[in-house]
């Protein structure tokens, strides 16, 4: 753990650090994109972990998982959507842990089991039997994802950094979501603004998802009570 003294330096740095590569992301490609994305990532945890704290040590584990889903979907060739859920589902579920005991809601509980049975039901219905692992697991990952938000929200006041992370993520989600449905589940005009918008010339997936990760981080370097 660092001094008071280093965490704002180490704080200062990480930034920067981020910044500069948040700008090869949105800029570059081929492995020098694929290795800017993952630095970025790693960063996210080793900050995290340099600043850990009792209090934030699910939020650090929800960035290891984060940091393990990453090398399945980024750096894996080929990639292994497979694992690179099953870790981002381990993540939300850390985010989901933390979160439910800070909120002590024992109805927004309620509410996120009865998400995800419903997620999952409706996942059986459309597949029917070609309902496979995958898409199991990324209905809960997207449940969780989706309460999380929620739950983040109702404690806006002490929980900004996650809420607004969490957006992120699920803007993140949508636009990858969106470009994986065009053509095969939407027929989107390549004319239209919404396409242009999906297919913007820069990863535009990242533009919201380092973000998310930078404020997820941010969160696990402070210790702030129940009370804000």
């Amino acid at each position: 753990m660092l001094s008071n003294k280093l965490k704002p330096i180490c704080t200062g740095v990480f930034l920067v650090l981020e910044a500069v590569l948040y700008g090869f992301i949105l800029t570059t490609g081929g492995q020098t994109l694929v290795t800017c994305e993952y630095l970025a990532i790693v960063l996210c945890f080793v900050f995290a972990l340099l600043n850990f704290k009792k209090t934030t040590m699910l939020i650090v584990a929800g960035l290891a998982f984060t940091l393990g889903a990453d090398y399945f979907l980024v750096v894996a060739n080929p990639q292994q959507q497979l694992w690179g859920m099953v870790f981002f589902m381990g993540a939300q579920t850390m985010y989901a842990i933390f979160l439910q005991l800070r909120s002590r809601n024992r109805a927004l509980l309620i509410g996120r089991i009865a998400l995800i049975v419903l997620a999952e039901g409706i996942a059986w219905i459309v597949l029917g039997d070609k309902l496979d692992p995958l898409a199991a697991v990324s209905m809960y990952y997207y449940a969780n994802l989706i309460m999380n938000l929620i739950v983040s929200f109702t404690m806006f006041r002490i929980e900004k950094l996650l809420s607004i992370g969490f957006v992120l993520f699920l803007l993140c989600d949508t636009v990858i979501g969106l470009q994986v449905a065009c053509g095969g589940y939407l027929a989107i005009d390549p004319n239209s603004l919404l396409y242009r918008i999906i297919f913007m010339p820069f990863h535009l997936s990242w533009f919201f998802y380092l973000p998310s990760q930078v404020l997820i981080a941010l969160r696990a370097a402070r210790n702030v009570s129940a009370k804000g």
